[in-house]
């Protein structure tokens, strides 16, 4: 059940006809929205063919998102934080190792080598490395068992099967500080800013004692005889705005895991190392949990209990967390008032207020209609060649404007039924960007449907 504004009513300026239909309907202040429409009609003398709408009675709420795709993509995520209006964000990464080079230790004498350590770097993301703040966080690093699939596809919630509960993250470290401006030296050479992770030993020697098996043939053998590895934050009581989502490029070339070893036989001492690479052959994901009880604020927790408290404001967060769901509960008294012709039809969404710099709101959210199971539908005003359906974030007005002018006179003509819209954010499986946004009862900013007819 859900509610709308008390005391709204729908105001239409019609500059056409010479007679005209007044009426004035307000709507009662009650959870589920009375299917009445109100008209007020100026000027009737005016010769134009136009009429306007620009208070049409909107319902929005916030829900849980629908889990997304978050395999196979740009890049991934890493890190968390405990935002004040969102509550806590927890992204971590699921990969597959593919052998730099085939037959590994084939032919040769390896009784001598001796693994030194194994080293797991993230290199950043060149266009965006974090969402929040670059304070330390702890990280945990864990051997998954199931093999990852090619032909599957991995959503923010598929949680990764452990092979063992031990973190291989290798002690005394565990708490890392992030620096996305300058990268580390390595044996001399300055490397792109990255996050190196050493690992347990006891893994570099389970690596180092499979030199020249069947094991490190080719990397199908290897896939078998090692599934991956699940990076993912382990920051207990994280005070709010605290730490972040760090984003990674896993293919960059230097996104790997390296094996360091040396040869001990004498007149042949030598150190050198090995590479297992991450590239578009492999599956990889970002996992990403919510936990929107841990807002410091409770307007959003409050609101995903009772849809009613999404009139003033209402939420969308990337990665699977929140959406925001609009009603047009009275759209179709227009057809029975004989406004049917629509000119255009704008859904104009502001911003609840100012936001932190380090909480940019999305590039862009797209509008999708509903299936007759609920399902999210392709807007015909998405259509390519059919027009611009917009949602692009305009900064300097702060808002977000949609084109919806096929879709409303489809609702109008009967083609589609008037279930709504739903409102997600671009980017969502690389991305954890939120934002807040005005309701039609906000008291500066409302969100609103403006309309135009054409009448003659």
């Amino acid at each position: 059940m859900y509610g709308h504004p008390s005391g709204q009513f729908l105001r239409v300026r019609r500059q056409t006809v010479a007679s005209a239909l007044v009426a004035l309907l307000f709507f009662g202040a009650c959870k589920k929205p009375e299917n009445t429409l109100g008209l007020e009609l100026i000027d009737p003398n005016d010769t134009l063919s136009n009429a306007y709408a620009d208070t049409t009675s909107l319902v929005t709420y916030a829900i849980p998102g629908n889990p997304v795709r978050t395999s196979g993509l740009s890049r991934n995520a890493l890190g968390s934080y405990v935002d004040p209006d969102f509550g806590q964000v927890k992204a971590g990464i699921v990969t597959q190792f593919r052998l730099s080079a085939n037959n590994v230790g084939s032919g040769q004498n390896n009784h001598a080598l001796v693994a030194d350590s194994l080293v797991l770097s993230l290199v950043f993301d060149g266009t965006s490395y974090a969402y929040n703040g670059l304070q330390e966080q702890v990280f945990r690093v864990y051997e998954i068992a199931d093999a990852l699939t090619a032909d599957s596809i991995y959503q923010n919630d598929d949680r990764p099967v452990v092979a063992q509960v031990n973190d291989l993250v290798a002690r005394p470290r565990g708490l890392f500080k992030p620096d996305p401006f300058r990268g580390p030296v390595v044996g001399g050479d300055t490397l792109k800013p990255q996050v190196r992770i050493p690992l347990d030993k006891a893994l570099a020697d389970r690596f180092m004692s499979a030199w020249g098996s069947a094991d490190l043939a080719n990397s199908a053998n290897f896939l078998q005889f090692f599934k991956g590895l699940w990076v993912t934050p382990d920051n207990m009581y994280q005070a709010p705005l605290m730490g972040g989502v760090l984003y990674f490029n896993l293919l960059d070339a230097q996104t790997k895991l390296t094996l360091y070893y040396r040869n001990t036989r004498p007149g042949d001492e030598d150190t050198t190392s090995f590479d297992f690479v991450i590239n578009d052959q492999c599956v990889r994901y970002t996992r990403c949990e919510h936990e929107p009880a841990q807002a410091a604020r409770p307007y959003l927790p409050m609101q995903l209990q009772d849809s009613t408290l999404g009139q003033v404001r209402t939420y969308v967060q990337a990665m699977g967390g929140v959406r925001t769901e609009v009603r047009f509960p009275n759209l179709l008294e227009y057809k029975a008032a004989g406004l049917i012709a629509v000119a255009k039809a704008e859904l104009i969404v502001p911003l609840d207020g100012p936001f932190l710099d380090q909480h940019p709101p999305p590039a862009q959210l797209f509008a999708f209609r509903k299936g007759d199971e609920g399902q999210d539908l392709i807007m015909p005003d998405q259509i390519p060649g059919q027009g611009d359906i917009g949602g692009v974030y305009n900064a300097s007005a702060k808002e977000y404007r949609f084109n919806i002018t096929r879709w409303v006179q489809g609702v109008l003509s009967g083609t589609y039924p008037n279930t709504g819209l739903g409102l997600v954010p671009s980017g969502s499986g690389v991305a954890v960007n939120r934002v807040i946004l005005a309701g039609p009862e906000h008291p500066q900013r409302p969100m609103r449907l403006k309309l135009t007819f054409t009448t003659f």
